[in-house]
């Protein structure tokens, strides 16, 4: 079977960016409020240590799938960090590859 790429957001002037350094400031003051370090973080949302520090700091995209489950985890609605219009590549949600 072909592959075929999983775009949840998808790179035109119309499609959904996420706005990353909102996401990356909320993702750190949620972790901060609840006094849980990288690891502890990690431990509880099965995202890796390295995967933290990046979007809280760089605010670097992600997978659909660590993108979901941070913002829940957040006890946040996954749209609120949805931007309408045109923005940069790094606003583009990060695509997997996935087989058919």
């Amino acid at each position: 079977m072909q592959e075929r790429a999983s775009r949840p957001f998808q790179k035109n002037s119309t499609s959904l960016q996420i706005d990353w350094k909102r996401f990356g400031d909320d993702l750190r003051n949620a972790r901060a409020a609840r006094g849980l370090t990288y690891r502890q973080f990690g431990a509880l949302t099965g995202v890796t240590f390295s995967t933290l520090a990046r979007l809280e700091s760089s605010y670097l995209p992600c997978n659909a799938e660590t993108f979901m489950t941070l913002a829940v985890e957040m006890g946040r609605d996954p749209l609120a960090y949805a931007i309408r219009g045109n923005a940069s590549a790094s606003g583009v949600l990060a695509q997997e590859t996935d087989a058919a």
